[in-house]
């Protein structure tokens, strides 16, 4: 059988402002219209799976199937995350973040959004650092994680939590041996332990549009490795929206490369990076 080439048709100007145009409004993303290169990259596989004959009838498509539309998203996305990334808000979260959250209410339910969790490991590490919490001393809290992400296929690696060798490898042993379990079927594939999976909701959202945040409300936001690639507007719609579901008192963690991007009113700079909510 014969298959249909990735890229069927070079891109157009016309349609790379189209394209380019989309991405904003759906995903809240910038794309530099000289990047024709990275929108054929990503795009081509969906000409083919839509039987689409060229990027001028995939654009129409475009506006005319939500469906789609969804999907066009999470081609454009980007999902690189790893177990313990950007460690020291871990460690400071340990040592100082968790103790000034629960000093005043130190029985109670502690929520923990992981804004843009790809495929999870950024959640899961934050709750593995709760029950260490917990070993501290802070037997009274009740860790909860919800974890949101524009694609739908990571959303539900997420919720599966099985992890390859070289994915786990920024979990230190000691936690390795009390988290993780051996998959019984395949070498070297693990699995998150049930202690942990019962501790989460997964769920697709759209941060600057705020569709699929409804409800969330939270003490600890996971804000990392996503504000660089919006346009000075639709950063500050998706800091609002966060802003908003972000309990007073609460933590914001960003990545270090974009802290300064978070800054805003009722936002405190805690430490590079970290910031707390003041009203």
């Amino acid at each position: 059988m014969l298959h249909r080439p990735i890229n069927p048709s070079p891109l157009r100007p016309e349609e790379v402002r189209q394209l380019v145009a989309m991405a904003r409004t759906v995903v809240g993303i910038t794309i530099d219209t000289h990047k024709t290169d990275f929108l054929s990259g990503r795009l081509g596989r969906r000409l083919v799976a839509t039987g689409a004959k060229d990027y001028a009838e995939y654009c129409r498509l475009l506006q005319s199937n939500a469906a789609e539309r969804t999907a066009f998203g999470e081609a454009l996305t980007t999902h690189t995350t790893s177990f313990f990334r950007e460690k020291a808000q871990y460690d400071w979260l340990l040592e100082e973040g968790i103790p000034a959250l629960v000093e005043d209410q130190p029985q109670r339910e502690v929520v923990i959004w992981s804004a843009a969790c790809s495929t999870g490991q950024e959640g899961y590490s934050a709750l593995m650092v709760m029950q260490q919490a917990r070993d501290r001393g802070h037997r009274g809290i009740a860790p909860r994680l919800i974890g949101t992400d524009i694609s739908r296929p990571v959303v539900q690696r997420a919720k599966t939590a099985v992890y390859s060798k070289p994915e786990v490898e920024g979990i230190s042993l000691e936690l390795r041996r009390r988290f993780l379990l051996s998959s019984k079927s395949a070498d070297d594939v693990y699995r998150i332990v049930p202690e942990l999976r019962e501790q989460t909701t997964w769920r697709p959202a759209n941060l600057a549009s705020g569709d699929g945040l409804d409800g969330i409300s939270a003490d600890i936001v996971f804000l990392r490795n996503i504000l660089i690639y919006f346009d000075e507007e639709i950063r500050t719609r998706v800091i609002d929206n966060v802003f908003r579901r972000l309990k007073p008192g609460g933590i914001l963690m960003t990545g270090h490369t974009e802290a300064s991007h978070a800054r805003r009113d009722g936002l405190d700079l805690v430490r590079p990076s970290i910031y707390r909510k003041v009203t």
